[in-house]
């Protein structure tokens, strides 16, 4: 019984195709036959025409407006990462012989972001050094921070002249501490300011041979500029300085 009826669909089917591809077939036929005929005389009007031309400069619109802010933000973040080269291993090497806490930033990239960070730094605020590179020192701040000493930095910064102020600094685990900062440009060879050095003293540690902050501040920036003057001027300097 079950292969009667199911025999039986396929033979309704089969004659329900057939029609359908017949039907499909001649009206084909028949547009493409009298459609192109009646499209030749069909001619848009005026009205439609300035429809079609202002919905294409709409989209042309839309599409420049995403593109101007995609490409901004690409820019961004080629800024804020692949603008900034890794410092020589010379440098490195110079730099990481100084045991004070210090970053070096960089004022001629956008934002002026740190391209160095001391082991001691590190160590003082509990962040690492993928943390901190390629960042502004604003990370540090904190909802006591006073506005006003900030700005008395950035004033110093942009004039590329030294300040030595008292802020309140933040750690990586929220905890406070009274940073005895001073900021200073660092030339090059060529007497053009090439880094700014920010050397942070946590207000309440104490220094194992008995240096005053200013003494150990003052030794610190000594020793960058030393490290960066010595790159800048040439492989012969640096040899010469390494046989004296």
């Amino acid at each position: 019984m079950s292969g009667i009826v199911f025999g039986a669909c396929r033979d309704e089917v089969r004659e329900e195709f057939g029609y359908r591809c017949k039907v499909s077939m001649d009206s084909f036929d028949d547009t493409d036959n009298r459609g192109l005929e009646a499209e030749e005389l069909c001619e848009a009007s005026d009205r439609e025409k300035q429809k079609a031309t202002n919905a294409a400069k709409n989209i042309l619109s839309i599409l420049k407006y995403y593109r101007k802010h995609t490409d901004r933000a690409l820019c961004g973040k080629r800024c804020s990462f692949a603008s900034i080269a890794p410092l020589s291993s010379y440098l490195n090497i110079s730099l990481g012989r100084i045991k004070q806490s210090f970053v070096l930033i960089d004022p001629h990239l956008p934002d002026m972001p740190i391209v160095y960070a001391s082991d001691a730094f590190l160590s003082s605020t509990g962040y690492s050094r993928e943390e901190v590179l390629g960042r502004n020192c604003r990370f540090l701040n904190g909802p006591d921070t006073e506005v006003e000493t900030l700005q008395e930095i950035k004033y110093n910064v942009r004039a590329e002249q030294s300040c030595t102020v008292r802020v309140l600094n933040y750690r990586k685990d929220g905890s406070s501490f009274w940073n005895l900062l001073h900021v200073a440009p660092v030339r090059n060879a060529t007497g053009k300011v090439a880094f700014h050095v920010w050397v942070l003293i946590d207000e309440n540690s104490k220094d194992a041979h008995g240096l005053s902050p200013e003494m150990r501040q003052l030794g610190a920036v000594a020793a960058v500029k030393v490290a960066v003057r010595s790159l800048s001027a040439g492989p012969s300097s640096r040899s010469s300085s390494s046989s004296s």
